[in-house]
């Protein structure tokens, strides 16, 4: 039985997988970084292309991320939710 050696072969793509952030500033970094890429690609190769496609969801993914690594004070959005829905029967203020 032969000894055979098998090279992985990679495909040339321009979108890259996404690291895991090790810190914030670092994960802002990644998602500017995302954010000027898919401005220049787009540039480049208009907005129609795959590669500009692509480029844009993960600009999108990031913001998700970071959108979901928000912490949100339960208190403050219930007070921005009363005052943004003063009718609504969670903003009723009653007399005692």
């Amino acid at each position: 039985m032969a000894n055979t050696t098998i090279t992985p072969t990679t495909a040339s793509t321009t979108s890259t997988p996404l690291k895991a952030p090790s810190s914030k500033s670092a994960f802002e970094t990644q998602l500017q970084a995302a954010l000027e890429h898919a401005r220049r690609l787009t540039e480049m190769q208009g907005p129609e292309s795959i590669e500009v496609a692509l480029a844009w969801e993960t600009v999108e993914e990031l913001q998700t991320a970071k959108a979901g690594h928000q912490k949100v004070n339960p208190t403050i959005a219930f007070v921005r939710y009363c005052a943004e829905n003063p009718g609504a029967a969670e903003a009723r203020v009653y007399d005692v």
